[in-house]
């Protein structure tokens, strides 16, 4: 069994930079992943897509890099670079061997310093951008309903953005709104290091103290978290499309860890898709999927580790002939009212604590994803350091506590749903 991992270090450079560090030694690799804390929530009507754009942008440019030389570079040293843009963050991740880990700190704190966003590397990656709209959204049926759906859900909420951007936005885009959008947000006082593997506390604070440290913070601009409001509605879309898979996406507005109110609430929600969807002796799974045979796939779930408030989802996919989506919808909805009404048995909260409690465990065995547990709390406004106490936390939630949780947001005023059925003739 791998030993576990060590304790979490943390300090704080003048310039506001946030360094989070798990030394894990059983191989010569780092995992560095720069947190920038600022994504498709952060973005005005007219403008989605800019962090995502930024986010191929950032590493075509810099003092002391020419576009294209980052990756060339990194890829020559033995690391592997990556980049990601979520609704709270804009990610760069670098594993690499850990004797090469100065090279790709300098490399982050010059372009967080200088990077260029020249014209030309510009209206290249927007192309780049578009084409990835068109062949994973706008080609795709599904994907599409994803995003009317995700958009209905969440109403007025900046989390309503897609994260790849509207292509009406894309196509308004500019190299000027580019470069503001950096220098709004792309400061060290609004940014994680986060670090795991076989670095030294010591080694680190030297060398990220050498690069990082003459980069002045500034000024950012005002933000809410975003919330999902009062009076909320139930809300239904109903889509008749060529080539869609016949099915449900049904939503339901609840907090996040960092909104809600009860800190045992994020971690009773966190149990109910465990309790629901994952597993074969899962409720939902069991009855409707393996028993009944009614569906062809079932998914449910739910990120606590957000700004603002988050959704449950619950994605349905019928057998053809064996049922609707609209009997599928009740037949859900009524399973919640009875977890709402009573609670779960013993065996089967504890079933859903072991099944969540390992899937934490093992990512704890790969560096990157330590990196990422990391990163992900720090821009949802959480103390990465706390991470053992959400653990006990989960282990702590009483069968009443999820009844409470269930009884408290999952039902009717809080659903959004969107039934999906196919059609051979249907306009595209």
């Amino acid at each position: 069994m791998s030993p576990p991992p060590a304790s979490l270090h943390h300090f704080t450079l003048a310039n506001g930079l946030q360094v989070y560090l798990r030394e894990d030694h059983r191989a010569p690799l780092v995992s560095t992943q720069l947190w920038y804390h600022v994504g498709a929530s952060h973005e005005r009507d007219g403008q989605t897509g800019l962090s995502h754009m930024l986010e191929h942008l950032m590493f075509e440019g810099s003092s002391k890099l020419a576009p294209g030389e980052y990756s060339a570079l990194m890829t020559r040293i033995g690391a592997a670079p990556n980049a990601f843009t979520v609704d709270d963050a804009t990610v760069y991740p670098l594993t690499l061997p850990a004797n090469r880990l100065e090279i790709g700190l300098e490399a982050m704190a010059d372009a967080m310093a200088s990077a260029t966003l020249e014209a030309a590397p510009f209206e290249r990656e927007l192309k780049v951008v578009m084409a990835e709209r068109r062949s994973q959204v706008d080609n795709y049926p599904l994907a599409l309903a994803l995003e009317r759906h995700n958009s209905l859900a969440h109403g007025p909420s900046p989390y309503a953005n897609p994260v790849i951007g509207h292509l009406a936005d894309l196509q308004r885009l500019t190299p000027a709104a580019a470069r503001s959008w950096y220098q709004d947000w792309y400061h060290p006082n609004n940014a994680t290091l986060a670090v795991a593997g076989a670095v030294s506390l010591e080694r680190l604070q030297t060398l990220v103290s050498r690069h990082f440290t003459a980069i002045l913070a500034q000024p950012l601009p005002a933000t809410e978290p975003p919330r999902a409001g009062p009076g909320l509605s139930r809300r239904s879309l109903v889509i008749r499309q060529r080539g869609i898979r016949e099915g449900l996406l049904m939503s339901f507005n609840v907090p996040s860890a960092a909104t809600a109110a009860n800190p045992q609430m994020a971690p009773a929600l966190s149990l109910i898709p465990d309790l629901l969807a994952k597993g074969s002796s899962a409720r939902l799974k069991q009855q409707l999927l393996h028993k009944e045979n009614l569906l062809q796939a079932l998914s449910c779930s739910y990120d606590p580790l957000k700004r603002g408030d988050s959704l449950i989802n619950i994605y349905a996919f019928t057998n053809a002939g064996a049922t609707t989506p609209d009997a599928v919808a009740q037949r859900i909805l009524d399973a919640l009212g009875e977890l709402g009404q009573n609670p779960p048995e013993a065996h089967e909260l504890a079933r859903a604590k072991a099944r969540l409690l390992a899937r934490q465990v093992f990512a704890q065995d790969d560096i990157a994803e330590q990196a990422h547990a990391i990163g992900q709390r720090a821009a949802s406004g959480l103390d990465p350091t706390l991470m053992g106490a959400e653990l006990q936390a989960v282990q702590a939630v009483t069968a009443e506590q999820v009844r409470q949780a269930a009884a408290q947001y999952l039902h009717e005023a809080r659903m959004t749903t969107t039934l999906m059925h196919g059609q051979e003739n249907a306009d595209d």
